[in-house]
C-alpha cells in the first residue's frame, strides 16, 4: 500500500475550488476522477508503507505539533505531463511557498526514513511544489492550455487557516479511477 499526508482546504475554499473543477469539467470534458479526494495540498508525496498502525501514530504525534497556518492560494498554473498514453494537462492552484510548509516537507520526509525506513517518493526534496489540483487528465494538452488561458484571466487570491491534516492510502496498483481514499482525518493542534 502506499500512503500520504495534505493539509485539507477550509469550507470555503473547498467549495470555489471544486466550482472550478466543475465549471471546467461540464465546459472541456476532462473528467471529475481526480475529485474522489478533497481540495488538498499534499505535504509528501505517496510512499510505499506496510504498517499503516504504526503510520497512524505518527500522525496523531504529526497533526499535535503543528499550530494551525495561512496557505495561499494566489493563481492557476498549467503543468504539462502524460497519463497513461495521453500527453494531458493539470491545473492547480499554486501554494505559495513558505518557511513552514517547507519546514513541514522536508520534516515530514525526514521523520518518515528515520521510522518507516525509505519512504523517498517522485517530486519529494528541495524541488518540491506546492498546489491543490483542480483537474488532471482526460483531455489532450492543447484543451488544457485553452482552459488555462480562459480561466488564469480570472484573479483567485485564495487564502485559508490549515486547520486539518489528512492521511490518504492507495492500493499499489491505484489510479484516477479507483484504489485511493481519504483514511483519516485530524486536528492540527499544537500542544505543549
Amino acid at each position: 500500500m502506499k500512503a500520504t499526508f495534505a493539509l485539507l482546504a477550509d469550507t470555503e475554499t473547498h467549495n470555489l475550488v471544486r466550482k472550478l473543477a466543475w465549471d471546467i469539467h461540464r465546459k472541456y470534458r476532462t473528467g471529475i476522477e481526480v475529485c474522489r479526494l478533497p481540495p488538498h495540498v499534499s505535504l509528501k508525496q505517496p510512499f510505499d508503507i506496510s504498517d499503516l498502525t504504526a503510520l497512524e501514530v505518527y500522525m496523531d504525534e504529526l497533526a499535535s505539533s503543528i499550530k494551525p497556518f495561512e496557505v495561499s492560494l494566489p493563481q492557476l498554473h498549467l503543468v504539462k505531463a502524460t497519463i497513461g498514453n495521453l500527453e494531458t494537462g493539470i491545473l492547480w492552484l499554486d501554494v505559495e511557498e513558505t518557511e513552514t510548509l517547507r519546514q513541514l516537507h522536508n520534516r515530514i520526509n525526514r521523520e518518515l526514513a528515520l521510522r518507516f525506513g525509505d519512504t523517498q517518493a517522485s517530486f519529494d526534496g528541495a524541488s518540491y511544489h506546492f498546489h491543490m489540483t483542480v483537474a488532471m487528465g482526460g483531455q489532450p494538452f492543447d484543451v488544457y492550455r485553452a482552459i488555462y488561458e480562459e480561466y488564469s484571466a480570472t484573479p483567485i487570491d485564495l487564502r485559508y487557516i490549515a486547520r486539518e491534516i489528512a492521511l490518504f492510502i492507495y492500493d499499489d496498483n491505484a489510479n484516477l479511477d479507483r484504489g485511493y481514499m481519504i483514511y483519516k482525518v485530524l486536528p492540527v493542534c499544537e500542544r505543549p
